[in-house]
């Protein structure tokens, strides 16, 4: 049974109480608190964009003051200038956005700690840019701006602009919530966890990463936009370093990935230096202690600890042995067709003049010695690898050299040798996510969940709907990318060595379950090692050593050829 505070509705539920007790905090207060109040709520909006990227996505920025900064002098620049402040708000997002999207095409040939060098590149550049940007930015001196914004003639106070922020928090952690779960939070989560299975299913890292750089950017802005009116004043020393570093804070003592965590982040990132400001010059040094101890003591952040506290219950749980899902059959499918297929790396061929056909509703094995070359043909196929000879052709459509996630949407699904499950997803979400290959606006459907369930128990798993990926044995593990690779209703399943660590037990099985899928209409390829269960399921076998072909034909003429025996059959 899943705990009442971890269901659906129970997140909303929790940001309309504390945005109403926000609301009611101002009304409460007065003078200098008001400042405070949208301070922290505009950190949360800000925070809750850098929680896009760096709590979805999983990609380090410290150059958030940037965006904050250009949100902020957008809409300065266009309300000086005679605009609307409530049509600058958006200007500024679009703006924000825009300049995120760009600033992912040198971010994404980037990891790791060069991309956090790309974001503090970007973060000095801007702050370069309002300095020299003469009578537009005001230069070193900044802007002023002498008026605050109005609403149905009345104009807006401090008071006022801290209910707007508080209201703009509340509505960017509902935001957050709503995207998390959605398809393309899901998929900003499959590409952190494992981006080279995300692009199987269909889904550009790139483009995911890059519509993540948006989002975030966009949210940044907004907050920034608020600014101007509220502080009366901005310049480019508003916009130090050192924001960026506060933002990335109340993300990860918050906790990364979590709903509310920006919201206590900014809470300990916006309220301990106030706390600690009669310290003087000894303050950041105290509140850089505060925050080392908070991370020490809760690593996961205080709502990611606080989170693990909450019972979990597996929830529904999958019957196995089912009958394939109707989605599953197909009719009248194309063979997959391989022609001289070759690659080389570093001038050493790791295939050459490789070629088979895949059938419809028949299981084709490549075998072979360790370094035959068999997973690079997977590879090739999946278009992980480019290869530099032969094609290859499902039906009239020639796949050879395209990138893998259009070769997923064209309908050729895969495993792995070591599973890549998504693991901050659950098990009935990673065989979801894979319902519509590549559609990152896909709407959910009333189905998903129920066929999702009817393709765990055809595979045979029988375990929790809703436990985490991540905590699955291996053998679940197996079945359930299998589902996962079967949620798209492929027209060829490339399976690498699926029985490895398997049981003879589980390996019978899992030979069981394969007719199975064939006998649904699709073209199986089996790499494996496994001889009893190549030699029970295939139609045809294609046995490959140093990275060519020396055999092929049916399981018994395979056994019997000299070639194959001298090379594979005769060691083992």
């Amino acid at each position: 049974m899943r705990s009442p505070l971890r269901a659906p509705a129970a997140m909303p539920l929790a940001i309309l109480a504390l945005t109403l007790a926000g609301l009611g905090l101002v009304a409460a207060t007065s003078g200098y608190s008001h400042f405070v109040i949208a301070l922290v709520a505009l950190t949360v909006v800000a925070g809750t964009g850098l929680n896009v990227l760096l709590g979805l996505a999983g990609l380090i920025s410290f150059g958030h003051a940037g965006f904050y900064a250009l949100g902020a002098y957008a809409s300065a620049i266009l309300t000086l200038k005679g605009v609307s402040f409530w049509l600058a708000l958006p200007a500024a997002a679009g703006l924000s956005a825009l300049v995120g999207a760009a600033l992912a095409v040198p971010a994404m040939r980037v990891r790791g700690p060069y991309l956090a060098m790309v974001t503090i590149a970007f973060g000095f550049l801007v702050e370069h840019a309002l300095i020299e940007g003469g009578e537009l930015t005001g230069g070193q001196n900044g802007l002023v701006v002498a008026t605050g914004p109005s609403l149905f003639g009345l104009l807006l106070g401090e008071r006022d602009l801290a209910w707007l922020a508080v209201i703009g928090a509340g509505l960017s952690l509902y935001g957050f919530h709503r995207l998390r779960h959605a398809r393309l939070g899901q998929a900003l989560r499959a590409v952190r966890d494992a981006d080279v299975a995300a692009a199987s299913l269909g889904f550009d890292p790139v483009r995911v990463k890059t519509a993540a750089f948006a989002i975030s950017a966009a949210l940044t802005g907004l907050a920034g936009a608020v600014l101007p009116p509220l502080m009366l004043f901005i310049a480019p020393s508003s916009f130090p370093f050192t924001q960026s570093i506060l933002f990335v804070l109340a993300v990860v003592v918050g906790g990364a990935g979590t709903v509310l965590g920006p919201l206590f982040g900014a809470l300990v990132t916006v309220l301990l230096p106030e706390a600690l400001a009669g310290l003087a010059e000894y303050r950041l040094l105290f509140f850089g202690l505060t925050t080392l101890v908070v991370l020490w003591l809760v690593p996961a952040g205080i709502v990611g600890s606080l989170a693990r506290l909450l019972p979990r219950g597996g929830g529904a749980r999958s019957e196995p042995g089912a009958e394939a899902p109707d989605f599953l059959h197909r009719t009248g499918g194309e063979p997959l067709a391989v022609e001289g297929l070759g690659i080389a790396f570093g001038g050493i061929r790791a295939a050459d003049g490789v070629a088979f056909e895949a059938r419809p509703g028949a299981i084709t094995s490549v075998i072979g010695p360790n370094g035959a070359g068999k997973t690079t043909v997977l590879n090739m196929i999946s278009g992980f690898y480019r290869p530099s000879a032969g094609s290859i052709r499902l039906g009239a459509l020639e796949l050879g050299g395209r990138p893998a996630h259009v070769i997923a949407r064209a309908g050729i699904a895969r495993t792995y040798q070591t599973t890549r499950l998504f693991g901050s997803l659950s098990v009935v979400e990673n065989v979801i996510l894979a319902r519509a290959p590549g559609r990152l606006l896909r709407r959910a459907q009333a189905r998903d969940r129920q066929d999702a369930a009817a393709l765990l128990a055809f595979v045979g798993y029988a375990g929790a709907l809703d436990r985490p990926a991540s905590e699955l044995p291996h053998v679940d593990r197996r079945l359930v990318e299998i589902a996962r690779a079967l949620a798209g209703s492929p027209k060829v399943l490339l399976l690498d060595e699926p029985a490895a660590g398997l049981a003879r037990a589980e390996t019978d099985r899992l030979g069981v379950l394969l007719r199975r899928i064939a006998a649904c209409g699709i073209a199986v390829i089996l790499v494996e090692h496994d001889m009893p269960l190549v030699m029970g399921v295939s139609d045809r076998i294609l046995v490959m050593d140093a990275g060519r072909p020396i055999a092929r034909g049916t399981p018994a003429e395979v056994r019997r050829d000299p070639a194959v025996l001298r090379a594979y059959l005769g060691a083992a």
